[in-house]
């Protein structure tokens, strides 16, 4: 019996040796596949470029994006997907490759690391929730089919969403350092939610389409020392 045990070892061992050594791998097979797979320099070749592991690993991990399960996000699996990407609370610091998500719908992104983040490229973007992050500006203008934005807790001085006509509910709480806001987009009426009320204590003006419909409207909130005006940088109110 102890000579049989001893045998059946020496065998898997032997097997893992082989499972594990560089004639066992497939892409050994295809010398010439080898080189068309890794002959791209980063930034370029049919692969999305990532600057942070943990955000891309987390792409990877998702099989309705990695959609044929290898080690690298192609430029085609990139512009396919049309769904949500959520990479809320995982100390991400970049978010370098979501350019390439050109048809996504929704990003969470919230609770990271942060200091930059452009969406610039994300023009189906509806659904922004990018709050608890340190980065100082964002340019919102060119994601025109906004309706949801969730925004609090950056070092933003001034958040600029004139652009974003089709915007429904906007959060932006605790931005310490958030001065002016301009959501002068000749469709207030159509936002339901509007809350920069709490702790925004360096908010000073808000520019809008109707300062008496928004001193007024249900469900809009800002700080008391701030006002509203069609013109911020217009001392006549």
């Amino acid at each position: 019996m102890k000579t049989i045990r001893i045998v059946l070892l020496l065998f898997l061992a032997q097997l893992i040796t082989i499972s594990c050594s560089k004639d066992s791998l497939q892409m050994e097979d295809n010398p010439q596949q080898e080189t068309q797979y890794f002959n791209y320099p980063i930034g370029e070749g049919p692969f999305v470029y990532f600057e942070d592991m943990v955000f891309k690993e987390i792409l990877l991990n998702s099989f309705e994006i990695n959609t044929n399960k290898d080690n690298e996000i192609s430029f085609a699996e990139a512009t396919a997907y049309q769904g949500t990407i959520d990479v809320s609370f995982k100390d991400i610091e970049s978010l370098t490759g979501i350019e390439k998500f050109v048809n996504i719908i929704a990003l969470n992104c919230a609770n990271n690391k942060l200091r930059t983040l452009d969406v610039s490229n994300n023009l189906s973007l509806e659904s922004l929730y990018c709050g608890n992050n340190p980065f100082s500006e964002i340019d919102l203008s060119p994601n025109t089919k906004l309706t949801n934005l969730d925004i609090r807790t950056t070092n933003l001085a001034t958040l600029d969403l004139s652009k974003n006509s089709n915007l429904v509910a906007i959060r932006a709480m605790c931005n310490y350092s958030l001065k002016t806001v301009n959501i002068n987009n000749n469709n207030n009426t159509k936002i339901l939610i509007f809350f920069f009320g709490l702790a925004n204590t360096a908010l000073e003006c808000v520019q809008v389409d109707n300062v008496a419909y928004s001193n007024t409207a249900t469900n809009w909130f800002i700080p008391e020392n701030a006002r509203y005006a069609l013109n911020c940088f217009d001392d006549i109110l």
